[in-house]
């Protein structure tokens, strides 16, 4: 049985590590053996990534992070792994052509022997938000892809030359808005009738933003575009196009995770050789686009940006039993933390729901509410969940009955059945 290691949860960047510095925790904790109890640069298989983060690991609680994130990983990929984000590998000759740029950051931020890993954070992270050449880049690489020549996609790049802009000024948006009222930064020395000027002129482009947004969006959306959109999407989350073949600059797979309840909520494997997978697809579907400034301290600039919606990955499917905690801590208001504060950490799965059971049975006792009605409400809500995933299940085809066996715990041994967990009572039944 897997432990509670699966559920563990990213600490909030402001409070604690940075994106980059989770990519190297996640990296240390993975090649670190599973019950470690420290961390050192001697045993560290990718020395560059410990040092980054080292002065975290000090801490009692993101050694904890490292090897328990490190162990959900292991579930996921194999092989060593090494950060590679904080590198720039070199392009392509198209993105050369259209982004001139000869190196640029990849999209990989770890790799192990199997994988190039994308790792993005759930509502906090975009397929892409591409300055103008960029997006330039981006577009013709989706058309080349597709085979196309079509003159209404490259009307979409004369556009983005045409409109996109930078508007000039010694501070952010923020401050120029605000500078009456802060008394101070980077336009207090500014007349009042300079800084309505440019307000009027930051106003206009967001008219312009919206319009040109819309026109692209507009475009992209048409059924006829579809493979263009596809292609735009998946060189945003790949770096198919913008590095050369064979590069590890190139991710094939997307994880996505959710820091509130430390659950990977994306698994998908992006494709190959150019050619997006069914997921791939999926979220292509649920992305949209829109123009908006790139804020910065000075100069914001226009960009070409993504939005994506709610989408069904097919590699994601949670256990039965997973799915019974997750219910559980939701309802009881648990977090992760307060759980390995309390000693869950190495517990069996089946352990883990007894253990959220008890504790919900004697939070009722102590305010004299109904034990039975508590029950048969989670019952409700777990099915609930269950009847979400069968959905999800029905929709895979020859995977179907895998993902089942792996959705309810199922393990074949020598012709034999045995379903693992709290999972197998609900089977028997």
């Amino acid at each position: 049985m897997r432990s509670f290691n699966q559920y563990q949860e990213y600490l909030a960047e402001a409070s604690g590590p940075s994106g980059a510095e989770y990519e190297s925790i996640i990296t240390v904790g993975y090649n670190q053996p599973a019950f470690a109890s420290s961390y050192t640069s001697k045993n560290a298989k990718d020395k560059a990534a410990y040092n980054k983060v080292s002065k975290w690991l000090k801490k009692a609680q993101y050694r904890e992070e490292a090897r328990a994130l490190g162990k959900t990983f292991r579930g996921i990929t194999s092989g060593v792994m090494h950060q590679h984000g904080a590198s720039k590998d070199g392009t392509s000759g198209l993105w050369k052509t259209y982004a001139q740029k000869s190196l640029d950051t990849p999209k990989t931020d770890m790799y192990t022997k199997t994988h190039n890993i994308s790792l993005k954070k759930k509502g906090g992270s975009q397929l892409m938000s591409a300055a103008p050449k960029e997006s330039i880049a981006t577009i013709m690489g989706a058309l080349e892809m597709s085979g196309m020549n079509s003159g209404v996609i490259k009307g979409i790049v004369d556009d983005i030359e045409k409109n996109f802009t930078k508007l000039t000024m010694k501070g952010s948006i923020e401050a120029l808005f605000n500078a009456e009222k802060d008394k101070k930064g980077s336009f207090t020395n500014m007349s009042a009738t300079e800084r309505e000027k440019l307000m009027v002129k930051k106003l206009k482009i967001d008219e312009m933003h919206k319009e040109l947004g819309g026109k692209i969006n507009g475009i992209l959306q048409k059924s006829r575009y579809k493979a263009i959109k596809e292609n735009v999407c998946y060189i945003a989350t790949t770096g198919y196009k913008k590095f050369p073949e064979g590069s590890r600059g190139i991710a094939n797979k997307l994880i996505e995770f959710d820091p509130a309840s430390g659950s990977i909520t994306h698994n998908i494997d992006t494709g190959l050789d150019g050619i997006p997978s069914s997921d791939m697809k999926s979220m292509a579907a649920a992305t949209s686009f829109y123009c908006a400034f790139k804020t910065s301290k000075k100069d914001p600039y226009t960009t070409l940006r993504t939005k994506t919606g709610s989408f069904i990955s097919n590699e994601y499917i949670p256990t039965l039993n997973g799915l019974i905690i997750e219910t559980l801590m939701k309802d009881l208001k648990v977090n992760t933390r307060t759980l390995l504060n309390e000693g869950y950490a190495l517990l069996t799965e089946a352990d883990i729901i007894e253990g959220l059971i008890s504790r919900g049975i004697a939070a009722l006792k102590k305010i004299g509410r109904s034990v039975k009605n508590w029950f048969s409400n989670i019952l409700s809500k777990i099915v609930a969940g269950a009847k979400k995933v069968f959905r999800t299940i029905v929709s895979l085809g020859k995977r179907a009955f895998v993902a089942l066996f792996n959705f309810l715990g199922v393990i074949l041994i020598s012709g034999s059945v045995r379903v693992s967990g709290l999972a197998g009572g609900f089977a028997a039944k």
